[in-house]
């Protein structure tokens, strides 16, 4: 049992939060090299594509279905997935989010050939930050046109430790 008595705080150089940043830099990099390819794919035949970044580093791509891709996902560090047209998160989307960030993901992103949308977690996943998140699902599933569904973005902020980055790859 982890009691104050066997706990000591150590005195490393940095904070273990760095970690989150250099997960996020070293899955942009996966991203522009490994699935940009798949990605260009999705746009020419809307087959979507997902890929698995498992515990261990080893990451696997799974081809899915016009305009979808459903699988059961495992425990894993990080999960994408393309899409044919715009580079946000549909409602299903968050939902899937919900659940990898409570199976312990850190990052959780959809990508088109020109941009990435994704959901960072730079600590826990709080109860605060999925409120959020779920009332995000929300509106985007209320949205019927793409100025409603970008609306629903629109200063999307979490109170705790999860991040939303939308980036252009190039």
């Amino acid at each position: 049992m982890v009691t104050s008595e066997n706990v000591r705080v150590g005195n490393g150089s940095s904070s273990y939060f760095k970690i989150y940043s250099k997960i996020l830099e070293h899955y942009l990099k996966f991203l522009k090299e490994e699935m940009l390819s798949y990605a260009s794919r999705t746009l020419n035949n809307d087959v979507e594509f997902l890929s698995i970044v498992l515990e261990n580093g080893d990451y696997a791509i799974f081809e899915g279905d016009e305009k979808k891709v459903n699988m059961p996902m495992p425990r894993g560090i990080a999960s994408v997935h393309t899409h044919p047209g715009v580079c946000l998160f549909s409602h299903k989307d968050i939902e899937t989010a919900d659940s990898l960030f409570i199976k312990g993901y850190v990052v959780i992103a959809v990508m088109n050939n020109q941009c990435v949308s994704l959901f960072l977690r730079e600590g826990v996943y709080t109860e605060e930050d999925r409120n959020v998140l779920k009332d995000l699902r929300d509106n985007v599933k209320k949205a019927r046109t793409l100025n409603e569904l970008t609306y629903a973005y629109k200063d999307l902020r979490f109170p705790n430790f999860l991040k939303f980055y939308s980036l252009q790859l190039f």
